[in-house]
């Protein structure tokens, strides 16, 4: 493909945001607002909150588990989940930018999603085959400074491979969990896990979600590619009115 030189950005429109000893960046969030950018790196222990519009950045620092993996804001802006490289994770609330932290047992936290309402954490942890809940208390006045995480967390999801018959034949699915995402509207979600057994096989599991008044995580379906095609991101239209719009991108053009 070739594209007009009259038709690309000028390096005028780029504008850069550094910070001393604040790389490599491997992760980025914005703020559902749009008003505020997260930065992170696994090799720094401070998280940066920027102010895109003065180029200004607060710190956020803390001590022990090492640097940012993975940044995941919730679509209501209160709260930030940050994985680690360790075997502990942490929730920030925006506020006043305070945080609880939950250790896993075997490994650190890989991904997270969280519900619309950011009342509801849904993350799975490197070298396990499940997917954990954790749920969130809604506070008013001076509470709403606490994140008010649950203390411990719940399976809601075992992906462990098992084996199905269809008109091809057998077909063996699960795996670990590589990300997933929550639709706006809380009515699905998508996952896309990696073949225990052959880390080419590589699919996407659909499940009908519901978070109130109870919560519920049931299987839907399975979007496959070709052989060998390996889906790089998802993500759901956030503005789709008829159900749930499911984008993915994929090793090469076809999936």
């Amino acid at each position: 493909m070739c594209v007009s030189i009259s038709c690309r950005p000028s390096s005028g429109c780029a504008q850069v945001l550094s910070h001393p000893g604040h790389s490599p960046i491997t992760s980025l969030a914005w703020a559902p607002s749009g008003g505020l950018l997260l930065s992170a790196s696994p090799v720094d222990t401070s998280m940066l909150v920027w102010d895109v519009s003065t180029e200004n950045a607060i710190q956020l620092q803390w001590f022990g588990g090492g640097g940012v993996t993975y940044l995941a804001w919730s679509p209501d802006g209160s709260k930030v989940l940050a994985a680690t490289p360790s075997a502990v994770f942490r929730v920030w609330e925006v506020q006043m930018w305070t945080y609880e932290k939950w250790p896993t047992i075997k490994g650190p936290c890989r991904t997270g999603c969280w519900s619309p309402d950011g009342s509801r954490l849904l993350f799975t942890v490197q070298g396990e085959f499940v997917i954990y809940s954790l749920s969130f208390l809604e506070y008013s006045g001076e509470q709403q400074r606490q994140v008010g995480g649950s203390k411990t967390a719940s399976i809601v999801a075992d992906l462990s491979e098992t084996t199905f018959e269809t008109p091809y034949g057998e077909e063996r699915i699960g795996g670990e969990v590589q990300s997933m995402v929550w639709d706006p509207s809380g009515e699905r979600l998508a996952v896309v896990i990696q073949g225990n057994l052959d880390a080419s096989k590589t699919i996407i599991a659909v499940f009908r979600t519901r978070n109130n008044p109870v919560f519920e995580l049931l299987p839907c379906g399975f979007v496959q590619g070709e052989d060998g095609v390996q889906p790089q991101l998802i993500t759901f239209h956030p503005c789709f009115k008829k159900g749930a719009l499911l984008t993915v991108v994929s090793s090469t053009s076809k999936y």
